[in-house]
């Protein structure tokens, strides 16, 4: 234990002496055979020596948050972790986690009181998951039970447990759960342990941790009072993204993403931080840079092995966060020549009809882009509602497909390229770069020619306010001093095939042409340039 708080008062020191220094994350792959063309998922350590996590075969889906309740059967395993960081050979665990016709998954430890918490469900379709622990006595672990007090609530799910402690020693367990009483779908909550594993009340952490969206896998920092969890709100990179937020119980501050050289445009999950060891504290003397902590995260981005689907499996990642002091040259351009804003240009940003600040001639909006883009994307059914309906079914089926490609791979994809474009231009500007970013403006031609101009001088607005109120207004300051600047142009109506007066989705005087593709690929923002001025 003494040895234990020496190592954490020495992470505490640093943490505290590089807070103006800069810091970055470098992400790796974790080799076969830890990783499989299966589904790995939840590292964690338990005694500072071995890694557990789980496996699932063969799993082709990117929907993770419902890992626990899918009839494929998922098993608990753990690797011996050696002094230096490498990985041994992983074998089932027989610590009594797992158990036949059974799924096991998402291990927490907590190390004061020897007790593990995973989740189990029953494989098969539909099954609901809760929350077990296991207490360690005299060296065995005792058979798992299931948590009491409201923590498993009938027909709902709990899941993903993750431990901290409070003030006064006491443990607290937060966890995922879609119950009534959240802000929407799966939630982030908490019970106080009262005594050895014998929870309290519930509680919702509420906003702004949880949101409308997923809220999941969480995991708190005890070095670092942080809890970092995964959700697929409005804002990320695309699919689920991780966030940290500092603060405990019911005070949390507003969650920041950890950005992208942590998150991707695939699900990013399960951060969990390695316990602060020597090992993970040393200065590489190649960049003269401190590693101040790491651990493991899943994801299905690309390098994570499979068998069809490139895509459709979680593999573990190791993390690890690198400082460089204040003052010390970077050995390495802030942006790899691989990685630049100009790879995503042109970039499109599509709105809905007369969007953003309807029915004015104003130019100006008070509204962002996420803001109109999030309600824009909630809108697939009712264009496809509106769409014709032929008697050819396979027509229908065309016309149906073509609205779902207009929705997942060009309005969705211009968000989550925007939202990695800023990043970049974030990367340039702090690295001193001066930056000119050209945006056009355009709206379809359902109105006349001073309204569409204005119109689309609103749209570029809406970009102009993205700006501003990205990442805690992190851009702000370049824009105050001149660094980042704007040239825009708004160009009224795009040119568009729509004047078919005999089709109600080609005439330019039907309500139906607003949900025309022809006029949806109309209104729209191009960013069409990315100028460095020095």
């Amino acid at each position: 234990m003494l040895k234990t708080i020496k190592i954490l008062l020495l992470c505490s020191l640093l943490s505290a002496a590089v807070v103006q220094a800069q810091t970055r994350y470098e992400v790796t792959h974790v080799p076969v055979p830890i990783n499989t063309t299966g589904s790995e998922t939840g590292a964690v350590l338990i005694d500072d020596s071995l890694l557990f996590y789980t496996t699932m075969e063969n799993q082709e889906t990117s929907q993770l948050y419902l890992i626990d309740f899918n009839p494929i059967i998922t098993k608990i395993f753990h690797a011996p972790v050696a002094a230096d960081g490498t990985l041994g050979p992983s074998t089932l665990s027989q610590w009594g986690l797992n158990a036949n016709g059974m799924n096991s998954a998402n291990v927490a430890f907590d190390a004061k009181n020897d007790i593990i918490y995973f989740t189990r469900s029953d494989a098969g379709n539909n099954s609901l998951s809760q929350i077990y622990y296991t207490k360690r006595v005299n060296k065995r672990w005792r058979k798992p039970v299931l948590l009491g007090g409201d923590v498993n609530l009938a027909q709902y799910n709990s899941t993903h447990p993750s431990v901290g402690y409070l003030p006064d020693g006491k443990t607290i367990l937060y966890f995922s759960s879609d119950r009534p009483g959240g802000l929407g779908g799966m939630d982030i909550w908490y019970t106080i342990i009262i005594d050895d594993g014998k929870p309290g009340n519930c509680t919702n952490l509420g906003a702004p941790v949880n949101s409308d969206s997923n809220d999941i896998t969480p995991f708190y920092s005890n070095d670092e009072g942080c809890l970092y969890f995964s959700s697929n709100r409005a804002g990320g990179l695309g699919g689920f993204d991780i966030y940290c937020t500092e603060g405990w119980r019911n005070s949390w501050q507003l969650p920041r993403t950890l950005g992208n050289e942590v998150n991707t445009r695939f699900d990013d999950l399960f951060f969990t931080v390695q316990p602060c060891r020597c090992r993970c504290v040393q200065e590489r003397a190649d960049t003269t840079e401190i590693v101040t902590a790491c651990g493991f995260l899943s994801s299905n981005r690309p390098g994570s092995l499979y068998i069809s689907d490139s895509n459709c499996c979680h593999d573990l990642f190791r993390w690890r966060r690198l400082v460089r002091p204040e003052g010390v040259k970077p050995a390495v351009p802030q942006l790899p020549a691989s990685h630049s804003p100009l790879d995503l240009l042109p970039l499109s940003l599509y709105f809905h009809n007369d969007e953003p600040t309807p029915c004015t001639l104003d130019t100006t909006t008070r509204l962002d882009y996420a803001a109109t883009y999030h309600r824009y994307y909630q809108m697939r059914d009712e264009y496809k509602g509106a769409q014709p309906s032929p008697v050819d079914r396979r027509k229908w089926d065309s016309i149906q497909g073509a609205v779902d490609i207009f929705f997942d791979y060009e309005l969705r994809k211009g968000y989550n390229d925007l939202m990695q474009f800023l990043e970049f231009l974030y990367q340039d500007l702090k690295a001193g770069r001066k930056v000119t970013v050209t945006v056009d403006g355009y709206a379809s031609p359902l109105f006349e020619s001073l309204y569409n101009v204005n119109l689309s001088k609103r749209r570029i607005d809406s970009f102009r306010n993205q700006l501003l109120r990205w990442n805690d207004q992190a851009l702000l300051p370049f824009i105050n001093n001149g660094s980042l600047k704007l040239a825009t142009t708004a160009h009224g109506a795009a040119d568009t095939n729509t004047v078919a007066p005999s089709d109600p989705l080609r005439n330019p005087k039907s309500l139906k042409s607003i949900y025309s593709l022809d006029a949806a690929h109309a209104r729209r923002i191009d960013i069409v340039d990315y100028h460095y001025n020095n």
